[in-house]
């Protein structure tokens, strides 16, 4: 470990290690010292109160894009000022050490041609990546890997047509394990079959031949035995051959659909978790595709979507909570994201984006909900718990005022009827379909009532091959989806609204956030960009990719205000997925989290063995009663 004792002084009187490796105090980077923490970070929350504030502002000045000062005798005396300003801190000038970093000096090389992954050794490889990722999410991202076995790799080449292939990992004799299990037999849409895998490293054998490994890491204060199930097999079955299988014992879970759910809703052995996935309206606001839509694509009067305060009354009618009984498994949701988006989940498994002041005070902001003297709610938490999205009043209200705008633009006549078809799935409707649809018109028609507007009509469409296309295409006013996934990277989470070159926009007849620009307030600064590049600048190498996550939150809240102000997109519900477990085994614990879910076929734990399950289920006649 360098000491400040240790460092020495070039030429340029910049210090560096004895063996010559620049020195530098970092600001905004991630320290061991500080738990994984930055300086910048702890600055901003505790201020004068712990730091020479003054100080650390003179050293921001001088550091670089990646928030590193270089070390000399100058920006060394005021970093010892910031961490020995107050006696609270309790440091002296030789902590100062556990602020630096240091490293290589490179070669400037072709970025583009350099990227890739290499092999370092045979247990190394090496990624190098065109922007910033931090290792945690890099990990991450790492879903599977392209490791082979290159003798089978190279033995199932074929050159002979245009396209250069090769049959390795198509059957159990073409493919090489290296993990817990490895495949005993592979029929292509029939079957697949796992068994332990005796060669993996972390197994034990027992005197009885049997295998068996515990966790290389503690769970609840001791190592845990993992991988109990010896065979894993997986059958390709429709979802009623699914469900007679799993009745009858013979399947360990298995997944009941919407329509079953309810049957199954007080059983003991339902899992059902929250997932990333929110689904809402996207429109099509643009004039003149609505008025084609409307002439050729069977709506009637869909140009009153242009109108802003018809999109707000839209969503203020909706009644979520009654929305979301037409599909059992839906959670009501009036925001892009909700409470499984983390911000800095390997260091702090609490920080969740949802529950963030600033996230929390954006969605206040949208649906004007206060907090404080006067109103019904002592807290932010208070006033962000009780937002329901609904508000009938108002919503009848901005009705009134849309109708009077549009009939003035000479877009509407008041009274006639609106007819509205509706980009809805996939496949073919189902009758939880019908039935939000139902839900929908009926809170639409209320809304309406007495504004000046006909009565509304919705036609929901299935069978569409690409809905999320279809709307700004002109085929539909209103398309019905969801977006979601990447919960750790709520920072980037408007990138799939605003940057075109890496998402297909669902509103992108609605607008251009490649050149329209928002200003927002940033440390006290007004910072103007389109919202393409808002979209980009906290990740990668974006212009706060540096900053503190208190100062990402501020901007990531904004955004997503300013964003659903729009009411290009309403938020209506979140999905939910739902399991039924059978009493064969149990999952380590019941308490769900998004890093880990239940535990998983690791922990699993198992409660009968293959003879006693046997048994049991004949004692059922033959059927299990999970109800």
């Amino acid at each position: 470990t360098n000491t400040i004792a240790s460092l020495v002084k070039d030429a340029d009187g910049n210090y560096t290690t004895a063996d010559g490796k620049p020195v530098c105090i970092a600001l905004t980077g991630e320290l061991a010292w500080l738990g994984g923490n930055s300086l910048e970070a702890y600055v901003d929350k505790y201020g004068e109160q712990m730091f020479d504030v003054e100080s650390f502002n003179t050293l921001k000045g001088k550091a670089d894009a990646e928030g590193n000062v270089v070390l000399n005798d100058e920006s060394l005396e005021l970093l010892v000022k910031v961490i020995t300003f107050s006696s609270e801190w309790n440091e002296t000038a030789d902590d100062a050490a556990a602020y630096l970093v240091w490293g290589e000096s490179f070669d400037e090389v072709d970025y583009d041609s350099t990227v890739g992954m290499y092999k370092v050794d045979d247990y190394t490889i090496r990624y190098v990546t065109q922007n910033y990722i931090d290792i945690n999410y890099f990990f991450t991202s790492c879903t599977s890997t392209w490791l082979v076995h290159e003798g089978l790799y190279e033995a199932g080449r074929d050159s002979t047509g245009t396209l250069e292939s090769t049959n390795y990992g198509t059957s159990a004799e073409t493919s090489m394990s290296y993990g817990p299990y490895k495949i005993e037999s592979f029929q292509p849409d029939r079957q697949i079959v796992f068994v332990q895998n005796e060669n993996w490293y972390g197994y034990e054998k027992n005197d009885d031949g049997s295998l068996v490994s515990y966790t290389n890491f503690e769970v609840d204060g001791e190592k845990r035995q993992q991988y109990q199930t010896t065979r894993y097999v997986i059958d390709v079955m429709d979802e009623a051959a699914a469900k007679q299988a799993f009745l009858k014992g013979e399947l360990s879970s298995w997944a009941p659909s919407a329509e079953e759910l309810p049957t199954y809703s007080t059983s003991d052995q339902l899992y059902q978790v929250d997932e990333t996935y929110t689904l809402s309206f996207f429109f099509n606001t643009n004039v003149d595709a609505l008025k084609e839509m409307d002439r050729s694509k069977g709506n009637t009067n869909s140009v009153v979507l242009s109108n802003t305060n018809f999109r707000k009354a839209f969503s203020l009618a909706v009644d979520r909570d009654e929305f979301v009984t037409a599909t059992a498994g839906y959670k009501p949701a009036y925001a892009l994201m909700n409470n499984l988006y983390f911000y800095d989940v390997y260091n702090d498994p609490t920080s969740s984006y949802r529950s963030s002041d600033p996230a929390m005070q954006a969605i206040c902001n949208l649906y004007g909900v206060e907090y404080g003297d006067g109103t019904p709610y002592a807290t932010l938490k208070d006033a962000y718990n009780s937002i329901t999205g609904y508000n009938l009043t108002e919503a009848k209200a901005l009705m009134a005022t849309a109708c009077k705008e549009l009939v003035e633009a000479g877009l509407y006549t008041e009274g006639q009827p609106i007819n509205i078809r509706i980009g809805w799935a996939a496949g073919a409707l189902t009758s939880a379909d019908n039935n939000q649809l139902a839900l929908m018109e009926k809170f639409l028609n209320a809304a309406v009532e007495g504004s000046g507007f006909g009565a509304v009509t919705l036609e929901a469409v299935g069978n569409i091959e690409d809905r999320y296309s279809a709307v700004p295409s002109g085929e539909y006013a209103i398309g019905f989806g969801a977006w979601g996934g990447a919960a750790f990277y709520p920072f980037r989470n408007l990138q799939v609204y605003c940057d075109s070159d890496q998402y297909s926009i669902n509103e992108a007849a609605c607008w251009d956030p490649a050149t329209e620009t928002l200003t927002l307030t940033v440390d006290g600064e007004d910072v103007t960009m389109t919202w393409k590049d808002w979209s980009n600048a906290l990740i990668g190498n974006g212009r706060f990719s540096q900053a503190s996550n208190e100062l990402k939150l501020e901007i990531t809240a904004q955004l997503e205000q300013h964003f659903l102000e729009k009411y290009y997109r309403i938020p209506l519900a979140g999905t939910t997925a739902c399991e039924m477990l059978a009493f064969k085994v149990s999952y380590y614990t019941e308490d769900y989290n998004i890093m880990y879910g239940f535990g998983g076929l690791r922990l699993m734990k198992y409660n009968y063995t293959d003879a006693e399950w046997a048994e049991f289920v004949a004692e059922q006649g033959g059927t299990v009663d999970y109800e």
